[in-house]
């Protein structure tokens, strides 16, 4: 993690705590009172928001800054569960469309 832009981890961790907290960019957006294009461009390490707004985030997640900016050993344990838990998540979601189309194909042989 130390050898990546402070903005790719900046970008990363935007992107990390939003989805920890089961936001989507337009919902994160709203509640900020900024365009969701706005938060895709931070999300994209295009830009970063203000330190007001980092306080604000931080806030929003129960975070301290350093976290989100991920100077903090406990912002790189959470990255590390997230990603477990999505690598999950799109497992379960592979196996859910399976057994979709198997109920489907069996639907179709009655």
């Amino acid at each position: 993690m130390a050898d990546k832009p402070k903005n790719e981890i900046i970008a990363e961790n935007l992107a990390l705590y939003r989805k920890l907290h089961g936001m989507t960019q337009a919902q994160l957006a709203e509640a900020i009172g900024y365009s969701n294009k706005s938060v895709s461009k931070w999300e994209r390490g295009e830009g970063t928001p203000d330190i007001f707004l980092l306080l604000l985030l931080s806030d929003i997640y129960g975070i301290t800054v350093s976290e989100l900016v991920g100077q903090t050993e406990k912002c790189r344990e959470t990255q590390e569960k997230l990603k477990a838990a999505e690598k999950d998540r799109k497992a379960l979601e592979r196996a859910r469309k399976k057994a979709l189309e198997r109920a489907k194909k069996q639907k179709k042989k009655k």
